[in-house]
């Protein structure tokens, strides 16, 4: 994944969910709709006065962005960052400092599962909502999410689990959980499209690349409902 290509996710995700179409947008930043066009479809990247403009139009922050860009690319492409050490990416400022009064009202203190075999992939989700409040545990795969959950059957309330995984795939041990619990919330993330799956496979799926905003929705989102039932 290309810096281009994760502004134009965080931009389109934004833009789809105001429900706002390209020449609507292009009216209200002031930002021409064929550099909104070629932003979304990652051929561009948008200038700091750009993203500032988008920013506004979309009733977000800059920061905000900046920290959805950098997720994308600390999970999809962390090599860019590594590798960028002559000021070309000085404005992506660290994640964990960028996070402090980003979507506040998503926090919580519940204790999450992660559950996938990329070390970079759980490193990444941990931090993140560690720094939401939540208490969060690691398994590698899912053989070891099913004995990490039997021993904390009683405060786990939460499973975030990759799909495709070695020695025990996310669905198998999903199956196992539930068996455990009936009442055990899983979301699942996946590189795999929908068709991957089967038609008895009642899943919630979130796709990557995802955005931090999706995810940390997602959870609080899930971990309400189950308390509402």
């Amino acid at each position: 994944m290309t810096i281009e290509e994760a502004f134009g996710i965080v931009i389109r995700r934004l833009r789809r969910e105001r429900m706002l179409s390209q020449d609507k947008l292009s009216s209200i930043s002031m930002v021409d709709r064929a550099f909104i066009s070629n932003i979304e479809g990652g051929k561009q990247q948008p200038s700091l006065i750009t993203i500032f403009e988008l920013a506004n139009a979309l009733n977000v922050t800059t920061s905000s962005i900046m920290v959805e860009v950098e997720f994308l690319l600390k999970i999809n492409c962390p090599e860019i960052l590594k590798n960028n050490q002559d000021g070309n990416l000085a404005w992506l400022h660290n994640l964990e400092i960028m996070m402090t009064g980003i979507l506040e009202e998503f926090r919580g203190n519940e204790t999450i599962l992660i559950v996938d075999d990329e070390l970079q992939l759980r490193e990444m989700l941990s931090c993140f909502l560690s720094n939401y409040g939540y208490n969060v545990i690691c398994a590698n795969d899912g053989h070891d999410a099913i004995e990490i959950y039997k021993q904390n059957i009683e405060s786990i309330r939460l499973s975030i689990m990759d799909i495709v995984m070695p020695r025990k795939d996310g669905i198998t041990a999903s199956k196992e959980i539930k068996e455990l619990n009936p009442g055990a919330i899983i979301l699942f993330i996946s590189g795999y499209s929908p068709s991957y799956l089967t038609k008895t496979d009642d899943i919630d799926l979130i796709q990557k690349p995802f955005s931090p905003i999706e995810i940390i929705k997602k959870v609080r989102a899930s971990l309400d409902l189950s308390r509402s039932c």
